[in-house]
């Protein structure tokens, strides 16, 4: 088989250039159980070639080549009957692939192979060549020649290092494990300050130029980045011991001109490789696409039937459409952090749910209501001497330390599942959030490999899921790449730490974690950014911030504190949510400086149709005055050269060329939002203008030569711009309508229509 070509862009070449520089400079060692570290030397680099049509491809196999074994001098290497390695340094093997390339080489295969001194440990790293990506996998080996002599072992954490040395960048942005559980980001500018634990690396080489490594966990292995005195490096790791042999899709690397589009491709073809969907090939939960409202943060562990039931009613006096309900933690039937039964604590909720959950629905307009459990349980597992113990115990698996928990065999764990899930819905439960998921490597590590715990147990809990819950799953505290690549169908999860309303301004640690940790969680999932207060001093940086998320909106306000006009600007009467179409991003000129420690903006974008929306905030942790500029540039992907800005929160407009810059000047805890919209050639809709994303409300809009006519969601005030020059009437459902203009806004009032308004609008020149 022969590896197929394809040309290259002139601008394409350097990229191209420094990562096969970036590969060809890999240092490779192992880490062996007893020994320690075993430096590995480079014997050679093979070029082969596939089929692209090939299964075992599509499926993230290797195709089969020839693997030498014990040899290191390059010598030996190069008498040895039948060697396919082309026996090189690093510099030597730089020189002859790209020469080999000649600058237009997009795919094939190339085969690293290291070996340690003394042919004791062996590394193979396969770079399969990609369109603007590539894919590296480890073959990692440690001899033993005698089955009943003291064997060689790998260490469960770091098996495998390769090393990459110091890329010369202009800046980095990574995303590490500050918890087992969350992400946050990290900026440069040294690689030795990388943390441990980094699940995704974006950094630019010069300008518009980036690249991307993503860390891969696949059935067999983690892999994490990392950074010391000798650079970057990426740790692969099985964690579990006893095996001498290694293999596993350790990473990703792309390269592009637009950072969003890098992170895709890294994290399509890594997903492509392992049979699992992108983000972009899962439905998005329906029922989030309506507010809602979580007990925790109202009730804490005190949530009862009582008080879900007066929430219920002041929101229904406050004329609030909540379409969902969540009860979270504090309803099961738990001794000391340990699940007793699968009923509602009797104290609390003595009728059961099913009382609670007819009349949310029959009385105030609720249509789901979920429940929260942990993928234990509960936090500490099962309780061993239960009576649910001893009836399902074929279900459950005990840990080397003595827990229960739903056992992570996939065959296992949904029978668990799938008794509680049952006994749920017959209670008129809906949906689940299951939190704690990252614990389930805690609770089987060295037990059980990297991937496959996090794997049975996620398969198991989806089954039963996906049978009696439609799927619907909101997934919490697992942000770790063991979750984050094992969950087989799901498509919303947790993007951030908690929301900590006691704690002040932690919103600035919230907001920071959300946008940045989008940037790579928002390729697998729609993230959700947590609830909020609406009564509360960050109540509309934070209602800003879920507006913009792409992602659901609901609020935990204690009984008697719900605030409607922080609710009203991101829904409609309906409870529909007016919600971007893709997980928020942090702009470009912000993604590799840390708005917490500078005085910039923390800025964010998404897409809303034709347009776009960038949300502002002041977060930095000294409470110092932010300066920066918004452009409609900004926003990736918008077509057109002119745009209409619009603050919702200001009624300001203004018209910008694309590469245009508007200051921007925010004090502490100030937010900002603009509507992008491109410019129509008589009027241009803005949509409803008490909406954070204000052009969501448009459904449809059809130009004639003499008028404009534009579809809503529903009623409200709308809002356009028009030529100065010409006068404006409007009709509204066939009737004259009032225009009223300030500036460049004109708006209409439709308040009092019910359903989808249709409106005119006419202009002819001034007389």
């Amino acid at each position: 088989m022969s590896a197929t070509y394809t040309n290259a862009t002139r601008q394409e070449l350097p990229q191209r250039r420094y990562v096969l520089d970036l590969i060809h400079q890999m240092a490779v060692s192992v880490h062996d159980y007893e020994r320690g570290m075993i430096p590995l030397e480079l014997i050679g680099v093979q070029e082969i070639g596939f089929d692209h049509d090939a299964g075992v491809h599509r499926e993230g196999n290797i195709p089969v080549t020839v693997t030498k074994d014990t040899s290191v001098s390059e010598k030996s290497v190069q008498d040895e009957a039948g060697s396919n390695y082309t026996a090189t340094n690093h510099s030597g093997a730089a020189n002859a692939i790209c020469c080999n390339t000649d600058g237009g080489r997009l795919d094939g295969c190339l085969l690293y192979a290291y070996r340690s001194a003394d042919g004791t440990a062996s590394a193979d790293i396969r770079i399969v060549i990609k369109e603007k990506s590539v894919l590296a996998y480890v073959d990692a080996k440690l001899a033993n020649d005698s089955l009943f002599g003291k064997q060689s072992y790998f260490k469960p954490e770091a098996a495998v290092t390769i090393s990459f040395g110091h890329p010369v960048h202009e800046g980095y942005m990574a995303n590490y494990r500050h918890k087992d559980w969350w992400t946050r980001p990290h900026f440069g500018p040294g690689w030795d300050t990388l943390p441990r634990r980094t699940q995704s690396l974006v950094w630019r080489t010069a300008p518009d130029q980036y690249l991307y490594l993503l860390p891969v966990c696949d059935d067999r292995c983690r892999t994490d980045l990392q950074g010391d005195d000798s650079g970057l490096q990426a740790v692969v790791s099985p964690l579990i011991l006893g095996h001498d042999s290694i293999k596993a899709l350790a990473f990703s690397l792309s390269w592009g001109t637009e950072p969003y589009e890098v992170a895709e491709k890294a994290s399509s073809d890594s997903l492509h490789a392992l049979n699992r969907e992108h983000r972009k090939g899962k439905a998005y939960p329906p029922l989030m696409e309506y507010i809602g409202f979580c007990s925790w943060d109202a009730f804490y562990h005190e949530v009862h039937a009582g008080g879900i039931l007066e929430k219920a009613e002041e929101l229904k006096l406050l004329k609030l459409p909540v379409r969902w309900f969540m009860i979270d933690d504090g309803w099961l039937d738990v001794s000391e952090m340990r699940l007793q039964s699968l009923k509602p604590d009797g104290n609390k909720f003595p009728e059961g749910f099913l009382p609670v959950t007819r009349q949310l629905k029959e009385d105030y307009g609720v249509d789901w209501v979920g429940v929260w459990h942990t993928i234990a349980g509960y936090w500490g597992g099962i309780s061993q001497g239960s009576d649910l113990a001893a009836r399902y115990g074929e279900f459950l698996h005990e840990t080397r330390n003595g827990r229960l928990i739903p056992s992570p065999e996939q065959s296992k764990g949904f029978g668990f599942w799938d008794v509680w899930h049952r006994e749920l819905k017959e209670q008129g439960i809906d949906f689940v959030k299951v939190d704690g998921q990252n614990s389930i490597t805690n609770m089987t590590m060295y037990n059980m490999t990297a991937g496959e715990a996090a794997a049975g147990a996620h398969e198991a809990l989806e089954a039963s899921v996906y049978q009696h819950f439609e799927g619907n799953i909101m997934n919490c505290m697992g942000m770790g790449s063991e979750n984050v690549w094992h969950r087989p169908v799901s498509s919303m999860s947790r993007n951030s730490d908690d929301f900590v309303p006691q704690e002040a301004g932690s919103f600035k640690e919230h907001a920071l974690q959300n946008v940045y940790n989008s940037y790579y969680h928002g390729q697998f999932y729609w993230g959700d950014w947590d609830m909020f207060w609406t009564s509360h001093e960050d109540a509309l940086q934070s209602a800003v911030l879920r507006a913009i998320s792409g992602g659901p909106v609901y609020f935990s306000d204690p009984v008697g504190t719900t605030d409607p006009a922080r609710v009203w600007p991101m829904i409609y009467r309906d409870g529909r949510i007016a919600r971007g179409d893709l997980p928020a991003q942090p702009t470009v000129d912000c993604l590799f400086r840390n708005p917490n420690t500078e005085p910039i903006p923390l800025k964010v974008w998404n897409r809303v149709g034709p347009s776009g929306v960038i949300a502002a905030f002041n977060i930095t942790l000294d409470d110092a005055i932010v300066k920066g500029t918004v452009r409609p540039s900004d926003v990736p992907g918008l077509e057109g050269e002119a745009f209409v800005l619009f603050e919702p929160l200001t009624r300001k407009v203004r018209t910008l060329q694309r590469g245009e810059e508007l200051s921007l000047h925010l004090q502490p805890g100030e937010v900002a939002v603009y509507n992008v919209i491109p410019v129509r050639k008589f009027c241009t809709p803005i949509g409803l203008t008490d909406k954070f994303l204000s052009t969501h409300a448009v459904l449809q809009i059809e130009e004639h030569p003499q008028k404009t006519a534009v579809r809503l969601v529903e009623g409200g005030i709308f809002g356009f711009t028009a030529d100065p020059a010409r006068s404006v009437k409007a009709i509204v459902n066939g009737l004259e309508a009032r225009v009223v203009r300030s500036g460049e806004l004109c708006e209409i009032d439709c308040c009092e229509i019910e359903g989808e308004p249709v409106i005119e609008i006419f202009q002819e020149f001034k007389v």
